[in-house]
């Protein structure tokens, strides 16, 4: 299936369609804005499927993007591997009903002309850490000690 820049999200989950791709980071304007530089780009799969009888978006990213560790000011490769399941409510009502049998269940209802590239870039933002840093042991600072009190 061609890349569509909008897709039914009920639809496509009923149907269990499913798309892959990718987008540049210089083409997802919010995350480029947080980042060391716009190299690189994005991966994608989004599928429909029926999660406990509800239908469904199963989304999951992969990328690596360059972030300036929050401890040591230099730049770091930060990986996202991030998935998510958004049932899709066909309106508020219905949306209503399920969370009231689930209050912790991340629906949302179905649009009609859902944006691909912001779904995607919405997942990125927000898997990203509060505060960048290299992992343990990897960031420059961590090797020095702190001086002692005299």
């Amino acid at each position: 299936m061609p890349d569509p820049k909008f897709i039914d999200s009920l639809r496509f989950a009923q149907a269990g369609l499913s798309l892959s791709g990718e987008y540049m980071v210089t083409d997802l304007a919010r995350l480029k804005d947080l980042l060391v530089s716009d190299a690189g780009n994005v991966a994608y799969r989004l599928e429909g499927v029926n999660a406990a009888g509800r239908p469904a978006l199963r989304l999951s990213v992969r990328a690596e993007l360059a972030m300036l560790c929050q401890r040591c000011l230099e730049p770091f490769v930060h990986r996202v591997e991030a998935e998510s399941l958004m049932p899709q409510a066909r309106n508020e009502r219905e949306l209503a009903a399920w969370e009231r049998d689930d209050p912790l269940l991340d629906a949302q209802v179905c649009d009609a002309r859902l944006d691909v590239r912001t779904l995607v870039e919405d997942e990125i933002l927000l898997s990203l850490p509060i505060m960048p840093r290299h992992a343990e042991g990897e960031c420059g600072l961590e090797g020095e000690s702190s001086p002692r009190a005299g």
